[in-house]
């Protein structure tokens, strides 16, 4: 097994004799076409190749569901790119499981993370990818906007939070904007929301999902579902959701033609661009708790870097992504302001303002995973789409939450 990064090249500076391509892949491009990632497609390979003359890196970035399948039909067959981005724990068990993965454990490529940070990539004790940190799901909010309208204090609880939005669209004022276009993102509201009202009184559910003694219908789920349908029902969301991709929904918010987003701190540079007129942003929790009751965060880790069982140039991926965890390498200067949203423990202050009281709640209140992190492959999208043809109108709660269940017994 590879010890580590050996860095063979920064004791001979002379060009490899038989240059190496290193094929990426990375998620990110939503479906009308938007690049978010200029540090994947252009600053990543081009500093690497800088740094070492005899690789070239490759990369390629798909829409998350064309990704998704791509990328588990490639593995399958013994293909695919020699690294790429992958979700955390039960997502990244389902891989490590079919022995699509590269263990780490013990490679001196891990001395940067703390155990807290590579939790998330650890299964059964041995590590299998190179984490970004955390991520936050919530609302991107215009302050201004509300504050025009009286609406000063963030909502903490459900009722609150209806409140202002009907504060909102009576004001003419459109409350929500979503990119529903592109399935993923009915997740940024759903998850949550089921943070404050399956897990309080029963934390293990997705546990049990797994192990046969729990469902999705009959659960906590058809309160999440109708909560969240709510907001489609009164207007809230704008219309023609459905036909609105990632592009048009924040031009929509920086341009203050909407008061809120749903998304996530990975949203940062997408979300904070300037628009037509300044305004100032925050990032806040989406409460789904009735009054009384605790606001549960939606906190979970970043996707990360894995490595695949299949590549013939382990040693090549491991000096590029060493070189990227560098400190002191230019490259690691650009990964870390491409993703310095992403705190390394949680409630960390990252020194974004739009972050500061979302970071503060993170260390006074609970926090749990993102749902699907917890579930196989496959669930999410079963969840979104029927969704989607909900908001549609087709379809039910009922018909989505039997759905799901189908789903999680063929990939249990």
């Amino acid at each position: 097994m590879w010890a580590g990064c050996s860095d063979r090249r920064a004791a001979d500076d002379r060009p490899s004799p038989s240059p190496v391509t290193l094929t990426y892949m990375h998620m990110g491009v939503s479906s009308d076409g938007r690049d978010n990632n200029g540090y994947v497609t252009r600053t990543f390979p081009e500093k690497a190749a800088e740094r070492y003359p005899g690789i070239r890196v490759k990369t390629e970035m798909l829409p998350e569901d064309a990704y998704t399948k791509s990328l588990l039909m490639q593995l399958s067959a013994g293909e695919g790119p020699d690294f790429f981005e992958w979700w955390p724990l039960k997502q990244l068990e389902g891989l490590v499981r079919a022995d699509y993965l590269i263990d780490l454990t013990g490679m001196d490529i891990l001395e940067p993370f703390s155990p807290e940070e590579l939790e998330g990539f650890t299964v059964d004790g041995r590590v299998y990818g190179l984490p970004k940190g955390f991520s936050m799901m919530g609302a991107w909010v215009n302050e201004d906007l509300l504050a025009k309208h009286g609406i000063r204090d963030w909502p903490r609880d459900w009722e609150a939070f209806l409140s202002a939005c009907e504060t909102l669209k009576r004001a003419g004022v459109t409350p929500i904007v979503m990119p529903d276009k592109d399935w993923w993102s009915l997740q940024f509201g759903l998850y949550p929301l089921a943070a404050s009202i399956v897990y309080p009184d029963d934390p293990d559910f997705d546990k049990g999902l797994l192990d046969g003694t729990r469902t999705f219908a009959g659960s906590k789920w058809r309160e999440v579902l109708d909560k969240y349908k709510l907001l489609y029902d009164r207007g809230y969301i704008g219309e023609g959701s459905l036909e609105t991709g990632g592009a048009q929904a924040a031009a929509s918010f920086n341009d203050g033609r909407a008061a809120m987003v749903f998304g996530g701190n990975w949203d940062y540079g997408s979300l904070t661009l300037p628009g037509d007129a300044p305004f100032q942003r925050s990032f806040m929790p989406l409460p789904g708790n009735d009054p009384g009751e605790p606001l549960v965060l939606s906190v979970g880790p970043a996707g990360g870097t894995v490595i695949n069982k299949s590549t013939r140039n382990l040693p090549d991926v491991l000096d590029v992504m060493a070189y990227q965890y560098s400190p002191s390498s230019p490259l690691y200067q650009e990964f870390r302001r491409q993703y310095r949203a992403f705190p390394s423990r949680k409630g960390e202050d990252v020194g974004i303002a739009e972050f500061e009281e979302y970071s503060a709640l993170m260390r006074t209140l609970e926090s749990v995973p993102f749902s699907n992190q917890a579930w196989p492959v496959g669930v999410a999208e079963t969840l979104c789409v029927g969704f989607q043809d909900w908001i549609a109108g087709q379809g039910s709660a009922d018909a989505i939450l039997e759905a799901m269940d189908r789903a999680m017994e063929k990939l249990r």
